[in-house]
């Protein structure tokens, strides 16, 4: 266990060097807020964006949380750190991360048909949270976790309701391990080999907003709502 721990975190500093030295800029905008991905290795995606839900296809975590072996060990690290904008005029009422974990466990068996000594192992690790700017945390890291997945498992981290007019930032880190060790036989010394992979399949923030009422449209809705408790009061019998 402990070399394993180890090997995790050396993976994720010498991922985490490839990130920085990989840095692109990533902005969408919208009518409602604009998004800026400080640490994407590639651009992002506007998959949809209409009566307040935009959907944000992460190209870069998609191409970084992903990983396959037949021998040893492999793996992968994402970090992300989205910049939130909120426009004038609107506010953020909620978002989330979602995406489906999807791994593969393969480990060989003897020519016999027998099961082989080998061994093959997958573990996927994402953490998601949201702060105002610079520092302030008011969602934090909420996590996702998979060992040992031969399947596909969905997720999503999501918010709640909130009602959000400043600009603050969602903050994405997953962390992707697999090792694979192959079946030993006398007629085969030097191994068949065994298979594991794991992936984050579809990543995807969801900004869920509205526009803020004008003015006029909360005196109109009070005026309204004094003319329904009139007609009610007159409608209660004496």
């Amino acid at each position: 266990m402990m070399n394993m721990m180890i090997r995790l975190l050396v993976t994720a500093a010498l991922a985490l060097a490839s990130v920085s030295a990989a840095h692109a800029t990533s902005r969408i905008d919208t009518v409602a807020f604009s998004i800026v991905d400080q640490w994407g290795a590639s651009p992002d995606m506007l998959l949809y964006n209409s009566n307040g839900l935009t959907r944000i296809g992460l190209s870069s975590a998609a191409s970084s949380l992903g990983a396959y072996t037949s021998r040893y060990s492999e793996g992968n690290f994402y970090a992300g750190l989205f910049e939130l904008t909120v426009h004038a005029g609107y506010y953020v009422t909620g978002f989330a991360f979602s995406g489906t974990f999807e791994g593969a466990l393969d480990v060989a068996s003897n020519p016999n048909g027998t099961p082989g000594n080998g061994y093959a192992f997958n573990s996927g690790n994402i953490e998601f949270s949201a702060g105002s700017r610079p520092y302030g945390v008011f969602y934090g890291e909420h996590t996702q976790r998979v060992d040992m997945l031969d399947g596909a498992i969905p997720f999503t981290m999501s918010s709640g309701h909130v009602s959000l007019t400043t600009d603050f930032n969602l903050s994405l880190q997953g962390l992707i391990m697999v090792s694979a060790y192959p079946s030993v036989t006398p007629q085969y010394p030097s191994g068949i080999d065994s298979f594991a992979s794991l992936r984050v399949a579809n990543p995807m923030l969801t900004i869920y907003t509205s526009a803020v009422p004008e003015p006029a449209s909360y005196g109109m809705l009070l005026a309204g709502a004094a003319v329904i408790g009139l007609v009610r009061r007159r409608r209660r019998p004496a």
